[in-house]
């Protein structure tokens, strides 16, 4: 029972990925698939990307007892919170720096910038200013520096491999959009019906869509289509197996509890599973992917609990500044903390 149910809940992330992925005068799908592999190859770019729930809603034995109220106030704070992101790229040498910003609304609005620079071997955050609780001066306005080879390690996987990352991503894209029926799932709507951002051009408009009247198709094809060929790319390529920290017995068993499990799987999907609203719309503009808007509203049910999940969201990326110089604000910290020194300072003294 355990095995299909993580073979079930990981089709119907495949199938999210569908639309994550989906994003880019060529057919809709060649012109989808060309300006997201153009996106990831930049050599720079900036993007302002936003993100919000809408709707939330959580099994109740997973928010009973003691905690139940605790519960439903993160979920209230989460639900009405937003989050946005200001980033820069650069592939090489490659760096990002980015500044998020997320706004927990209400009669004592909470509102915490986090700014953050990432190089391959080192991620540096820098300290937020948090209401209602005061932090030493020596720490205020200072950068952790996190080693990302040393945090990897300590974790038990390996570093994370940014260029074996965006190699496996273009795979798997590559999978999902050879099995996407264009005529079912994709569109080209006009400027005025895919709500652009004021001033935004774009040569070519796609929008992707999985509804209640191609989910059941949709099951069937990531199941017996996607999800198959997605394994054998995996188990063709120790790479794509080390950027997912798997291991290669891991995916075998996987791809033989998935044919073992196969039916029960699509019952679960397609019976125990509801799909509002998949759906994004990408804009391209001289052959890259230059804005993104998604929208998501599932709910899935556990018939012999009778519990239920509900989740509705909403994001958006633009991009912009591609291919040119880089222009960084902020200099890599020398003088940033380190952990161990971060956990010392917030130690207290022996005998209290």
């Amino acid at each position: 029972m355990k095995k299909f149910q993580k073979i079930a809940v990981l089709a119907l992330t495949v199938i999210l990925v569908v639309i994550a992925g989906c994003s880019s005068g060529k057919p809709a799908k060649e012109a989808l698939q060309s300006a997201m592999t153009k996106i990831s190859e930049a050599d720079s770019y900036k993007v302002k990307m936003s993100f919000g729930l809408d709707e939330l809603e959580i099994p109740q034995d997973a928010a009973a007892g003691a905690d139940a109220a605790a519960a439903a106030a993160i979920i209230g704070m989460i639900k009405d919170a937003s989050i946005t992101v200001d980033a820069i790229y650069q592939k090489d040498p490659m760096r990002t720096d980015l500044n998020m910003e997320i706004v927990i609304p209400g009669d004592m609005e909470m509102k915490l910038s986090v700014p953050m620079i990432m190089t391959p071997d080192t991620l540096y955050v820098k300290i937020p200013q948090i209401p209602m609780l005061p932090l030493p001066e020596t720490v205020t306005g200072k950068y952790i520096k996190i080693d990302l080879k040393e945090l990897a390690e300590q974790q038990g996987g390996a570093q994370i491999d940014i260029a074996a990352q965006q190699k496996l991503g273009k795979e798997i894209g590559a999978v999902l959009l050879k099995h996407l029926d264009e005529k079912t799932y994709f569109s080209e709507p006009k400027a005025a019906e895919a709500g652009l951002p004021e001033g935004l051009k774009a040569d070519q408009i796609i929008a992707v869509e999985i509804n209640e009247t191609n989910y059941a198709q949709t099951v069937d094809t990531v199941i017996n289509q996607v999800l198959p060929e997605l394994i054998d790319v995996l188990l063709k390529n120790e790479e794509s197996l080390k950027a997912l920290q798997l291991e290669k017995a891991d995916v075998e068993q996987f791809k033989t509890d998935l044919e073992a499990n196969k039916a029960e799987i699509l019952d679960v999907l397609k019976n125990d599973v509801k799909v509002n609203k998949l759906k994004l719309t990408g804009a391209i503009q001289d052959g890259y992917m230059v804005y993104q808007d998604g929208q998501v509203g599932v709910e899935a049910t556990d018939k012999e609990s009778g519990q239920s999940l509900k989740l509705g969201l909403h994001f958006d990326a633009t991009y912009s500044e591609i291919n040119k110089d880089a222009a960084f604000e902020n200099e890599i910290p020398t003088d940033a903390l380190t952990l161990d020194e971060l956990t010392q300072m917030f130690e207290l003294p022996a005998g209290m």
